[in-house]
């Protein structure tokens, strides 16, 4: 707005030449600039009863009725599922917006919205259950083969993949029973613990005796042709007598001055009482398959190429062998007395299952069926040297045991009686003269194995220790 005086305005209009003779006065002139903007406010509203995206549809349409630039946005904060609303919109529009939060945002009592009531006049119910043990799709596909389409309802279920949530519709008898039914089969899976032993009852016997003709071809002899050449020698002979009568009398028979070890006199007797256990815990499965194995480091005596005899650990086994080999395929246990059945039916229309309980597993009766197949690896012979030839079985079968109980899977003997001759041909045949032309070795090994398992049903109790995520003080 701007004020121009008259009076200059007259002293312009005279210098061009024109007078006027009104008196000077005040005139005001305006300009107003309105280019049709409504000043815009937002202002945040905090719901206490309904949710924000069920009446942002109805208030977004409102205010953009009155101004397009306007918006509406919901928000849903922190684990309570706060509610809240943003609305941005013209001055003169938001007094309205708070009426109708006013009028919108206050409790109502409807039947039905709450999981367990009935929705009014119709019978019908709701229902939400979240698993703790299983996948909700699991028990879907359970629940929906027993129960679904039972009754004069059809029932209408539906499953959230992320949440692990269950939602069911039904009628409020058969909602009940789905429920509790959702519940008793909401419950870990079974693991079973099974406790092999291997017990093994070992005895043997090697005895070796003769001459190493070998050994005795490259030492002593050498000079078995000698004895022709010292029979003419009598100084030699009578020196070498008194030589060897010189020193100490057991040195000949101790200690004698030539190399015997062409002479072989051994014999080795042993017996061994061996038990192996291994403990193995498996899930319940049809499919999956699982392994075991023992090696026990038994001991051997070897003879290297210049006969020097040594005690050292089998190495004749190749490689992926074992001396005992166990994989066991499917295992599916099965429980007894879970739970009480309804007597009398129908007499009695009550109905009720016990759910799941931590550590209700612990000790329960039972069986359990499983696929198994048992791998053995035992010495057969050994040869000069002490490598041996190793024997191998396999065992396969299925087995029904019960639980808490110590079983036998497999049991296995052997008896094996090996001689074994080394020397000259057709001369180390000969009964008792053959022991100087040779080496005859006998072997004798007993073997009883048995293996037994022991199956348990894996306690599933909660632990006693220190709670998970919470800050604990040890100590003083």
């Amino acid at each position: 707005m701007f004020r121009f005086k008259t009076g200059a305005l007259c002293l312009v209009l005279a210098a061009a030449g024109s007078v006027t003779a009104d008196e000077p006065d005040t005139r005001t002139l305006r300009f107003v600039q309105d280019d049709a903007q409504d000043r815009m406010v937002s202002k945040i509203y905090t719901l206490k009863y309904v949710q924000s995206n069920d009446i942002t549809p109805f208030l977004m349409a409102a205010v953009k009725r009155y101004n397009i630039n306007s918006s509406v946005n919901c928000i849903e904060y922190g684990n309570n599922n706060q509610q809240f609303l943003t609305v941005t919109c013209p001055v003169k529009m938001m007094p309205y917006v708070d009426e109708f939060i006013r009028k919108v945002d206050r409790e109502v009592r409807i039947d039905g919205r709450v999981p367990g009531e009935i929705i009014k006049g119709t019978g019908i119910t709701r229902a939400v259950y979240r698993p703790k043990y299983r996948s909700g799709q699991t028990l879907v596909n359970i629940i929906v083969n027993a129960a679904v389409g039972e009754g004069a309802y059809s029932s209408v279920y539906g499953y959230d993949q992320n949440s692990n949530q269950i939602y069911w519709k039904d009628n409020s008898s058969n909602t009940s029973y789905a429920m509790q039914f959702l519940e008793w089969l909401d419950r870990p899976a079974p693991q079973i613990t099974f406790h092999f032993n291997v017990y093994e009852i070992r005895e043997s016997m090697m005895r070796d005796i003769g001459l190493d003709y070998l050994a005795w071809k490259n030492g002593p002899g050498l000079n078995i042709f000698q004895i022709g050449f010292q029979v003419f020698d009598l100084s030699s002979g009578g020196s070498a007598a008194l030589q060897g009568m010189s020193g100490p009398f057991g040195a000949f028979l101790f200690a004698p001055q030539f190399d015997a070890s062409f002479l072989r006199i051994l014999q080795q007797d042993g017996k061994a009482d061996i038990r192996n256990s291994a403990t193995l815990t498996v899930a319940n499965s049809e499919t999956n398959t699982y392994a075991l194995m023992f090696n026990p480091q038994l001991q051997n005596i070897y003879k290297s190429d210049n006969d020097k005899t040594s005690v050292g650990n089998i190495t004749s086994l190749p490689e992926g062998m074992y001396q005992v080999y166990l994989k066991i395929t499917g295992p599916v246990v099965n429980l007894h007395g879970g739970g009480e059945s309804q007597s009398p039916y129908p007499r009695s229309e009550a109905f009720s299952i016990d759910p799941y309980q931590p550590g209700s597993y612990a000790k329960s009766p039972g069986t359990v069926f499983f696929g198994y197949s048992i791998q053995t690896a035992n010495v057969m012979e050994r040869n000069n040297l002490g490598n041996e030839l190793i024997e191998t079985g396999v065992t396969e079968g299925n087995a029904l045991f019960d639980l808490n109980k110590e079983m036998i899977l497999a049991q296995w003997d052997k008896e094996q009686n090996v001689k074994q001759t080394i020397g000259i041909p057709w001369l180390s045949s000969i009964p008792y003269i053959g022991y100087l032309f040779g080496t005859t070795t006998t072997s004798r090994e007993k073997i009883h194995v048995c293996l037994t398992v022991t199956a348990e049903i894996m306690n599933t109790s909660k632990p006693d220790g220190m709670n998970v995520g919470v800050l604990t003080k040890v100590g003083k």
